[in-house]
């Protein structure tokens, strides 16, 4: 059994301008493993924040992520993880 990873995928500037107006848009990234795709996530709607709109994702240490459709732009990180503290 392999180890398992907590990522973080945050997708940034997900909308596009018809006719000088704002309007929602859809993309679509792939999740690689060593180049290769394993799965695909889909965003639909309009995130416009500075912080990104943000998605958790668990799989096998190593793993890459690429925006293959759409507008926006993506980060795909190893997700922080909490510090345990113990019980007295």
């Amino acid at each position: 059994m392999q180890p398992s990873q907590r990522y973080m995928l945050t997708i940034h500037d997900l909308f596009t301008i018809h006719g000088g107006i704002l309007c929602g848009a859809d993309a679509e990234v792939e999740i690689l493993d060593d180049g290769i795709e394993i799965d695909r996530m889909k965003f639909s709607g309009m995130c416009r924040s500075v912080e990104g709109y943000s998605r958790s994702y668990a799989g096998k240490p190593g793993l890459t992520a690429t925006l293959v459709s759409g507008p926006g732009r993506i980060r795909f990180r190893v997700a922080n993880t909490p510090e345990i503290t113990p019980v007295e």
